[in-house]
């Protein structure tokens, strides 16, 4: 008896929607016949049922008449008529979608129970000899998300450990891949239904003698009532995850990757190469980070904030917790220690900077620098070209948390970023005719804000403190140049200066 496929179908266009991420597939793997030097030949293994005729489908429509695409089928001989009844619809299928089918039969004595161990390893010898045959010859197979959960739950059971998790994979060699691991088979099933496409049913994937079956009959199902509706797609997701973590466990150069500058107090890392790092490569990263702290003497930050922190997008910057300051720098992760020095207390403390970090930003080289301060704050240096309208707050010629230096800034450097305790600062602001602590007396600051609230000054002029002083700009050489350097305060908790200021 004849099988006839429901015409146009001969072109497999019916299947469009589902070419692109076969196509990511093969480029992914390298095996794109587009992207070799030497087009691979493509072989797919059918045997009759639903998920390897929309396989050899899919494959067909791909390659189209450019690429050659044979398909092979292996007769078990279990199943005796039936078996020859496969082998014949296969013939008409092939002939439908004109390529060649290739066949192989078992030929050996038959034993008295076939297991589906011994019926695979059969099958595949059929498939290594292909494979030999010629090192372009590339097999696909028709396994699917059903699959890969059955598969992965016997795995689990029968106590295989992580690799048993994996699940089946695609051969190293990549002339073994599965294209369908991502799709369900119900799904398939529908596909070919919709379009009018007859298939074959084996009567031994019913049968309660084969583990998988009471697997695919009685687990399950049972999953699916108990854990609805992803319960089977995160089994399934098991195979990627821990394909990934195995793969970082056996590598040895990630945390050196990762971790760029790590000294007592102070430590840098890569961003993108952290969150490329699988979760469990994170706690290791994180158990060495918190490892070096506490070996310091220094009390560790909180876990928790930090791991939220760097799981939010964008990442949150500020207090960590105990000391500990977080920021970001051109994609890089600073986490500073700033407690506990006696100067700090006090607001007694001052930092000098050259004019290497001006030339930096100007030309390029830096993004932006983010100056730690004691008392969790921290200055944001950056550089903007072009002509742009800027409000008096943003200028900083009002008090406020900004403020904007010409071009000729690079006449002011060195500069002194100074606490309000420091000695110069006071008799600066004397010197305007104004007490510093009578100032701060009267804004409703916290504490811990008012003796580390920065002040920036050339030699011993008062150029700007943020909220309290208005920019002012000493006589500087005029030069006709575009562009700002730009400086903002950011105080620990991120929002003191919107309740406190006369800023707007």
């Amino acid at each position: 008896m004849t099988t006839r496929f429901p015409e146009g179908t001969e072109t497999g266009n019916f299947l469009s929607p589902w070419l692109p991420p076969l196509e990511v597939f093969l480029r992914d793997r390298g095996i794109h016949p587009d992207h070799s030097p030497v087009p691979p030949h493509f072989h797919a293994a059918v045997s009759g049922g639903a998920d390897s005729l929309f396989l050899a489908f899919l494959l067909h429509r791909f390659l189209g008449k450019k690429y050659p695409l044979t398909l092979v089928h292996f007769n078990h001989r279990t199943r005796g008529i039936e078996n020859e009844e496969d082998e014949r619809f296969l013939e008409d299928f092939a002939r439908h979608i004109g390529r060649p089918l290739r066949t192989g039969t078992f030929s050996g004595p038959a034993p008295a129970h076939f297991s589906e161990d011994f019926l695979r390893r059969e099958r595949h010898v059929f498939f290594a000899k292909i494979l030999k045959e010629d090192p372009v010859n590339i097999l696909c197979l028709a396994h699917h998300q059903d699959d890969q959960v059955e598969t992965i739950l016997m795995n689990l059971f029968r106590g295989t450990g992580p690799r048993g998790f994996l699940g089946m994979l695609n051969s190293p060699d990549r002339r073994i891949v599965r294209p369908l691991l991502k799709m369900r088979g119900d799904n398939i099933r529908k596909i070919l239904s919709d379009s009018g496409i007859s298939y074959r049913i084996d009567p031994s994937n019913l049968s309660p003698d084969y583990l998988r079956n009471r697997v695919r009959m009685d687990l399950v199902p049972a999953i699916r009532k108990i854990f609805p509706p992803e319960g089977e797609q995160h089994i399934a997701n098991l195979s990627s995850l821990f394909s990934h973590e195995l793969a970082d466990r056996e590598s040895g150069s990630w945390l050196s990757n990762t971790l760029l500058v790590a000294s007592e107090r102070r430590f840098v890392f890569s961003l993108p190469r952290y969150r490329k790092l699988t979760p469990y490569r994170q706690t290791l990263f994180w158990r060495e980070v918190l490892d070096r702290i506490l070996l310091s003497n220094l009390p560790p930050p909180e876990e928790r904030n930090l791991l939220r922190s760097l799981s939010s997008d964008p990442v949150f910057e500020g207090h960590m917790g105990r000391g500990w300051h977080l920021g970001i720098e051109f994609q890089e992760v600073h986490l500073v220690y700033k407690r506990s020095l006696p100067e700090e207390s006090t607001g007694n403390w001052s930092y000098v900077l050259d004019q290497d970090l001006f030339q930096d930003l100007r030309s390029g080289r830096r993004h932006r620098f983010l100056q730690f301060l004691p008392g969790g704050g921290r200055l944001e240096w950056s550089w903007f070209s072009g002509a742009r309208n800027l409000t008096p707050w943003e200028e900083g010629t009002r008090p406020s948390r900004s403020c904007c230096l010409s071009p000729e800034a690079q006449e002011l450097f060195p500069l002194t970023v100074s606490g309000p305790g420091f000695p110069s600062v006071r008799a600066a602001f004397r010197r305007e005719g104004k007490s510093l602590g009578r100032i701060l007396s009267r804004r409703r600051f916290p504490a811990t804000f008012k003796k580390n609230l920065p002040v920036l000054m050339t030699g011993d002029i008062l150029l700007w403190a943020p909220h309290l002083f208005p920019l002012r700009t000493p006589d500087v050489p005029d030069r006709s140049e575009t562009g700002r350097l730009s400086i903002t305060y950011q105080d620990a908790k991120g929002d003191i200066w919107k309740r406190s200021s006369v800023s707007p």
